[in-house]
């Protein structure tokens, strides 16, 4: 008998990605402060710091994968995320720049790891049919994550301090290991592959993870510098933009899932591009805050159909011994995007505005949207015509 969506690996595995991401969220904006305020350290070496995550996310993204392929997911998936919690643990003992670039820089290795291993262990445990909605339930965590992170964790430092801040953290991080221990499922490792660098990513998933690198650029430019562009503008409702924002996401993966079940994968695609394209152009005519916050409910609704609905892709295009790859060879593609866009506006940001940038961020949506057309669409229809997916157990 093929097993039901709602098993208890899968709201297992939705309750551990949920505490991972709340953790994860709480300290994204604490810790600047945290190294600024109670550290005593320089503007350079916050950004150091910070930028050490990022750049271990993605050298480890293409092992990860071959980690995924190769070995036993379920006990990396939970060995990984006992790491990222004994680690929230050492963050108060380190004082040092040198000392919290090398955590930081382990955080990012672990957790790159672990994002990927989730979203090859979601593919494995939902029913094939059921896997756009299954994708789409389990990317729900993270908008609930990141709305409700970030103000508990500002919370916390600004009224009780970064200690208990960081006990915090580690306790909901540990509940996240208990949700992984429940994920586990009977998952049989493969014949280990010999290592090379060319398999480290997936062919079958490069046409849409592609087209993903430049949505996420675009959505890394809202993401990362929209608090910024709002008060250049003067809107004070920053706080309210990302909390639409996430209810938007959260909206759209309720319903983009069961459409891509039913065969509807060109009609979202589609319907994504439109509004994520229509979105970041009325973010950068923004006239005032009720537009300002019109374009973060338009924005949520885009990438919320985006995202989800790529993943699905790349998960039925492969077997089921390939999605490690295919997973992390699609994550790249965001950790890239979002990566390349925080430079390049880096760059820009004394020499054109960020409303410039924004309305001229539609054209790489247009990119996405050409190179979806003629090559990631045909691609997609091509290889899972007349394929069947078989699951990866059975109960």
């Amino acid at each position: 008998m093929q097993r039901e969506l709602w098993s208890k690996e899968f709201i297992a595995i939705i309750a551990s990605s949920l505490f991972n991401s709340l953790a994860f969220y709480a300290l994204m904006p604490t810790l600047p402060i945290y190294l600024l305020e109670h550290l005593k350290m320089s503007h350079s070496s916050v950004g150091l710091v910070i930028a050490a995550f990022s750049i271990s996310v993605i050298l480890i993204r293409p092992v990860a994968g071959y980690i995924m392929d190769n070995y036993h997911r379920p006990g990396v998936f939970v060995l990984s995320l006992s790491l990222i919690t004994a680690l929230y643990g050492v963050y108060p003992l380190i004082s040092t720049v040198a000392g919290m670039i090398t955590i930081r820089f382990i955080h990012g290795t672990f957790f790159g790891i672990t994002s990927s291993a989730s979203a090859t262990i979601v593919a494995d445990i939902v029913p094939p049919s059921r896997i756009g909605q299954g994708i789409g339930v389990f990317a729900l965590s993270f908008p609930v994550g990141m709305t409700i992170g970030p103000m508990f964790g500002l919370e916390l430092i600004k009224n009780q301090g970064p200690n208990t801040l960081f006990l915090a953290i580690t306790v909901i991080s540990f509940l996240s290991v208990l949700g992984a221990f429940c994920t586990r499922y009977p998952y049989k490792s493969p014949a280990r592959k010999k290592f090379s660098l060319p398999d480290l990513f997936s062919k079958m998933a490069l046409p849409i993870s592609l087209c993903m690198f430049f949505i996420m650029a675009v959505y890394g430019a809202i993401i990362i510098f929209v608090s910024i562009y709002a008060s250049q503008k003067n809107f004070p409702n920053v706080a309210t933009f990302f909390v639409v924002l996430s209810v938007a996401v959260f909206l759209s993966r309720l319903f983009a899932g069961r459409l891509f079940d039913t065969g509807h994968a060109l009609h979202l695609i589609v319907a994504g591009l439109i509004m994520a394209s229509t979105g970041v152009l009325w973010l950068g005519y923004a006239g005032n805050s009720t537009q300002f916050l019109v374009a973060g409910v338009i924005n949520g609704f885009g990438f919320g159909i985006l995202m989800p609905t790529g993943q699905a892709a790349i998960n039925n295009l492969v077997k089921s011994s390939e999605r490690g790859a295919a997973n992390s060879t699609y994550l790249f593609s965001y950790d890239l995007g979002i990566g390349a866009i925080s430079l390049i506006i880096g760059f820009l940001l004394d020499k054109v505005s960020l409303a410039e940038i924004y309305r001229y961020s539609t054209l790489l949506i247009m990119l996405a949207a050409i190179i979806f057309v003629f090559k990631a669409i045909p691609h997609y229809y091509h290889n899972i015509r007349d394929r069947k997916i078989t699951p990866q157990f059975k109960s």
